[in-house]
């Protein structure tokens, strides 16, 4: 389990960097385009799908790494069964946005999956795509963290 999910997060961290040089690179030719008053229809397009995709994966890859922004004062200070109940009350919270994530993401990705984008002509459901798939990486995270987190693992 941990060489699995270990190895799901370095596929996204992998993916995260390649997304950034591409959304880095889209900019930097539309802007330095624009300055000769010429510009690509696409390199718009691109960055923002590329800003899209970074920030569902980085979400998920930021769960991983605990890097969420969290009210963990309740949490912090009390000890034993109560601790442990609001870790995965919190948790069970989560799973719900989670799974809802997923179930929705992938309803509204095959909607959209005939629908082309204006420019590239990519079809939307693949834009849209990383919403259940972001989903699933939260989920498989989310178990990975509560349980290091119930074993005291984590702080």
């Amino acid at each position: 389990m941990v060489k699995l999910v270990e190895g799901i997060n370095k596929v996204v961290h992998i993916a995260l960097i390649a997304l950034m040089v591409v959304l880095v690179v889209s900019v930097f030719c539309q802007i330095t385009l624009r300055f000769f008053n010429y510009s690509i229809a696409w390199t718009e397009e691109l960055s923002r799908y590329s800003m899209i995709w970074m920030t569902f994966l980085g979400a998920a890859y930021a769960l991983a790494k605990r890097a969420h922004i969290g009210m963990e004062l309740f949490v912090d200070r009390t000890e034993g069964l109560l601790k442990q109940v609001l870790i995965v009350l919190a948790a069970a919270v989560c799973l719900v946005f989670f799974v809802l994530m997923v179930v929705k993401g992938y309803e509204l990705s095959m909607r959209v999956m005939d629908q082309p984008s204006a420019v590239m002509q990519v079809p939307m459901g693949i834009v849209y795509s990383v919403i259940p798939i972001s989903g699933i990486i939260l989920v498989v995270n989310l178990f990975y963290v509560t349980v290091k987190q119930l074993k005291g693992e984590l702080s």
